[in-house]
């Protein structure tokens, strides 16, 4: 897409970009030493100075190599400042962030997936987060009462947020018929255009909103392409379809928030774990995931009066957070996006063997605490309190065996080859994931003892106020990570399987 070259060596191009982008960041601490401009808003000028900057390149190197490197360089000069406190010009928020290592880093993807197939995708990606990031934090922050809301550890404003979606949707439709129009690819109509900007808009929006540390640095920029990519490879009627899927996974969302399964950023996550995989795959990924989600919230709604026994143990109730739902999900999202980029079937097996495992746990978790008999300790079969992790019972193992084989049967068919084979490849392998969480559960996830009632529990804080002392495993092995291997090795096992006998 290199439309003016300023010199025939692009590595001198490549300096001066360098020196450019110091110069930024040299500027802004003169602002914020000699002018006194706060740090909020001298980071504001480097994003977007920079920002700007970078997404010219497309337009002036026909190699991506110098821009891929001197995104590295700034990935790890910025980790560097960040760890030394260095350049609080544009490091210094009023939250730590790790905004400015995420930016650069997020180039570098885009590049890495776009630079050839689609420069238009990463520019339009990399200029919603120079735009409507900074956009949202001054509309956000103007007034005095702005209404705050939390979806994960940020607080973000309904205003910012709006904004955030309205920015995104007119960068959209105002700057991708520009950048068609001069790679001479042909232009979306009006109605397409519209769907397609609607669509960017409620991904970038929810990234952003949910986003922890600065990490919409990461997730706005590239979801927003992904989702820009994947509307511009769809025919019209694939476009409405893609709206659909979205409606279709807020009303999920929206039904489990009501029935109180999910929590408001638990509904969030979900609606753009779902968004995403459900546009990416369509009905053959959304009947598996929704059969998750669905059946598993049910379970946990009836085991909810159970769970109020086992509330003093246990880390999290019958509600799942957006940290449950990301490490229960989140592996299937990654397969969303490899199927996504490479069409390969394979990935779509491991995404039913990473759900597998997910509702394998899930259901015998929630099925073995009806169990009449104490749970038996995994590993060496003594008999320990119900709630306990690690702890199994003969009526959740067999939930392990309903939950996998339920999950396994609504999504086989899409795939050619023996059903049968795949079938229990995919079931052993959900079966192989919930064992290995009931194994971590029992060795490194984190157990503590509260020192007013001495009892054993996963929870940080007991009895009210009482911090609880770490007694064995790892303090950062919580039961959320726990979950993230449990998915991660259904998918894995998958792969093994798939290599070894298919």
């Amino acid at each position: 897409m290199s439309l003016y070259q300023p010199f025939t060596n692009e590595w001198i191009t490549f300096g001066i970009f360098l020196l450019t982008i110091l110069g930024f960041v040299a500027f802004s601490e003169v602002l914020r030493k000699t002018f006194n401009i706060s740090g909020e808003n001298t980071r504001q000028f480097v994003h977007i100075g920079v920002g700007l900057l970078v997404i010219s390149s497309p337009f002036i190197f026909k190699s991506p190599v110098p821009p891929s490197v001197l995104a590295g360089i700034f990935i790890i000069l910025n980790t560097l400042a960040l760890r030394a406190g260095q350049m609080k010009g544009m490091h210094t928020t009023e939250r730590f962030s790790f905004g400015t290592v995420f930016f650069p880093t997020s180039f570098l993807i885009l590049i890495l997936l776009y630079w050839t197939s689609d420069p238009a995708v990463l520019i339009i990606g990399m200029l919603i987060m120079t735009l409507s990031d900074p956009l949202a934090s001054i509309i956000g922050n103007y007034g005095k009462h702005p209404r705050l809301f939390t979806l994960w550890k940020d607080s973000k404003s309904i205003r910012g947020s709006l904004s955030i979606f309205i920015s995104a949707f007119f960068i959209t439709i105002v700057v991708l018929p520009i950048l068609r129009n001069l790679q001479g690819n042909e232009i979306a109509p009006l109605t397409g255009l519209l769907l397609i900007g609607f669509t960017v808009a409620i991904v970038a929006a929810l990234s952003e909103s949910i986003s922890f540390a600065g990490s919409d640095n990461l997730s706005m920029p590239l979801l927003s392409a992904l989702m820009l990519n994947i509307m511009l490879h769809s025919s019209f009627s694939e476009q409405l379809m893609v709206v659909g899927w979205i409606s279709f996974s807020f009303l999920l969302a929206f039904l489990a928030y009501r029935l109180k399964a999910l929590t408001l950023g638990g509904a969030a996550g979900a609606m753009l774990l779902g968004s995403i995989v459900f546009s990416i795959g369509g009905i053959f990924w959304v009947i598996p995931m929704a059969t998750f989600f669905i059946l598993s919230s049910i379970l946990s709604k009836i085991g909810k009066l159970k769970r109020t026994i086992l509330k003093g143990i246990i880390e999290k109730g019958s509600q799942r957070d957006i940290i449950q739902v990301y490490a229960n999900g989140g592996i299937s999202l990654i397969m969303a996006f490899l199927y996504h980029f490479t069409s390969y079937d394979l990935f779509y097996l491991m995404f039913l063997g990473s759900l597998a495992a997910a509702t394998a746990d899930t259901w015998g978790t929630e099925i073995g605490i009806f169990a009449k008999n104490e749970p038996r300790h995994i590993l060496t079969f003594i008999k320990v309190p119900a709630g306990t992790s690690g702890g199994v019972t003969f009526l959740g193992t067999s939930g392990f065996f309903m939950g996998a084989g339920i999950l396994t049967l609504s999504g086989i068919f899409p795939i050619s080859g023996s059903v049968l084979q795949l079938f229990i490849i995919i079931v052993i392998s959900g079966i192989i994931g919930a064992l290995i969480d009931s194994v971590l559960g029992a060795t490194i996830q984190a157990q503590y003892k509260c020192p007013n009632c001495q009892k054993t529990t996963e929870k940080l804080i007991h009895c009210g106020s009482y911090k609880t002392d770490l007694i064995s495993g790892v303090h950062w092995f919580d039961n959320d990570v726990v979950n993230l291997a449990c998915t991660t090795s259904g998918a894995l096992v998958v792969l093994l399987f798939y290599f070894l006998f298919v």
